[in-house]
């Protein structure tokens, strides 16, 4: 059936008011993805999900408020996002034989790239020139976490915006679980490195310095390097090449950039780097293909004839 939600305002509000009638049809619009159980689908909206029955047995549903209309989305993708994060921690009970030989090789790996940062320190700081200095500046710039946020934001605007179409939908997904896997990932990177607290390259204090549990502002893992590589791992699972090349080779300037500035070591890169990949392909392949977000329409509407504006918000389930 459809439900519609109205929200109607003045053709001529002020300010104030038009930032709350723009806030509200935010939140109301804000596409809602139905994911991550067997069946592809968890929330309210899930096959097989408990109904209400009315007071006189009837077996319908009682209808829902318009706060609830509102909330329900926003509820389910916190859901959502929760049993996401409880899934990537407790990956590591689901590691297979040659998942656990891959993950070893990269630790081991990361392990003996240690014992050479600073040899790769010293050969990048050497070679700095003002041009391969302002290349890095903007790669570091394009790195930066608010910039990755607001790139996944747009892709998401724009694949919502031509969901109708199926490009136009699947890049709306594909952003809509990269934007997560940055965040998992910026979250899981912050906590490394308030745990190991190693001590920046830039601090003078060697490659062995380490103060944990003295702040998030540290060394080990790069989360240049996780971000970066989180959702090029995402956009590579989605779309063929030349994808994947573009999305990786982009990560890894990036990530490359960080050692040229002499913020990280190259062993902080390589496990910002695998930390990223593991979480951007663990979410990328949890998540289904549903539908769900091409259930909502938003469209405007006249009520009357007295200059009234507003939007029709319909979500069919």
């Amino acid at each position: 059936m459809w439900r519609t939600v109205a929200l109607t305002t003045r053709m001529w509000p002020d300010n104030a008011d038009r930032k709350a009638v723009l806030l509200v049809a935010v939140i109301v619009a804000f596409p809602h993805a139905s994911y991550g159980g067997n069946d592809g689908m968890i929330g309210p909206c899930a096959p097989g999900g408990p109904r209400k029955e009315s007071a006189t047995g009837s077996g319908s549903r009682d209808e829902p408020t318009g706060t609830e209309q509102a909330l329900d989305p926003v509820g389910s993708l916190g859901k959502q996002a929760i049993d996401d994060v409880a899934y990537i921690l407790t990956s590591p009970l689901r590691t297979d034989g040659k998942s656990a030989l891959v993950l070893g090789g990269v630790a081991a790996g990361i392990g003996g790239l240690m014992a050479a940062d600073k040899t790769i320190q010293r050969a990048f700081q050497k070679n700095r020139t003002n041009t391969n200095d302002d290349i890095a500046d903007s790669l570091e710039t394009i790195g930066f976490g608010r910039n990755v946020f607001i790139a996944n934001a747009g892709l998401l605007g724009v694949g919502w915006l031509f969901r109708g179409y199926e490009e136009g939908h699947k890049l709306m997904r594909t952003a809509l679980v990269s934007l997560e896997a940055q965040l998992s990932t910026e979250g899981l990177a912050g906590l490394a490195k308030f745990a190991v607290g190693r001590a920046r390259p830039d601090a003078g204090e060697g490659t062995q310095s380490y103060d944990p549990f003295e702040g998030f502002d540290k060394s080990f893992p790069s989360s240049h390097a996780a971000r970066t590589f989180a959702v090029a791992a995402v956009f590579a699972d989605a779309y063929p090449q030349p994808i994947p090349f573009l999305a990786y080779a982009g990560a890894a300037l990036i990530s490359l950039s960080r050692i040229h500035l002499n913020e990280h070591f190259a062993s902080d890169v390589v496990a910002g780097a695998a930390l990223g990949i593991v979480i951007g392909k663990t979410l990328s392949r949890r998540h289904q293909q549903p539908d769900s977000l091409r259930r909502w329409s938003v469209l405007p509407f006249v009520p009357d004839a007295r200059g009234a504006l507003g939007l029709t918000v319909e979500y069919r389930f």
